[in-house]
């Protein structure tokens, strides 16, 4: 994060504060995001020990959908990485928790993002304005959907009932 942070302070937020970050900051970041509450998801993807991208699943307003996030590392974009996040997590969102209905946004100024939901399958669903947050954003983002495909059964951990989320462990640790 930190060496990528001056190219995802272009479209994240929070990344203008990466470069100051030390060993204890990133641990906190990690944790936090390994620790934060129902129904965000967050996957840190690399390639041998080298970190090429995060993927999140965030809450959407309808209790049923969710939102894919991610980013890729800079020195491994247009390598297919941002279409392998997005698959794993449409994979946790339809077989594990039991999502109907995915979405996928971006702003309208990255163009690289703009590119991933109809190599997908995704379908435009609408527009949207939003308080700028980073450097490059215009605040004019675009919605994309994608629905359960028939015969995916229930998720592992379905969705539609908060307490089949109770004593909900996964089998992974921060690796930090």
């Amino acid at each position: 994060m930190k060496a990528n942070a001056q190219h995802l302070k272009a479209y994240i937020g929070w990344a203008k504060f990466a470069p100051s970050w030390d060993f204890k900051a990133v641990q906190q970041f990690v944790n936090d995001h390994v620790n934060d509450e129902w129904p965000r998801f967050h996957l840190i993807f690399s390639i041998g020990k080298k970190v090429v991208g995060f993927g999140s699943l965030a809450p959407m307003d309808n209790p049923r959908a969710i939102q894919v996030a991610l980013w890729v590392a800079k020195e491994f974009e247009g390598e297919g990485i941002g279409k392998w996040i997005a698959t794993q997590l449409e994979w946790y969102a339809f077989y594990v928790f039991g999502y109907d209905t995915i979405y996928y946004q971006h702003d309208a100024s990255n163009r690289r993002s703009g590119k991933l939901p109809t190599i997908l399958g995704y379908q435009f669903s609408h527009s949207f304005d939003v308080e700028i947050a980073a450097e490059k954003e215009t605040g004019f983002w675009y919605s994309w959907k994608k629905k359960k495909p028939d015969g995916i059964p229930p998720g592992f951990i379905d969705t539609r009932k908060l307490e089949n989320w109770e004593g909900i462990t996964f089998p992974w640790k921060s690796m930090i």
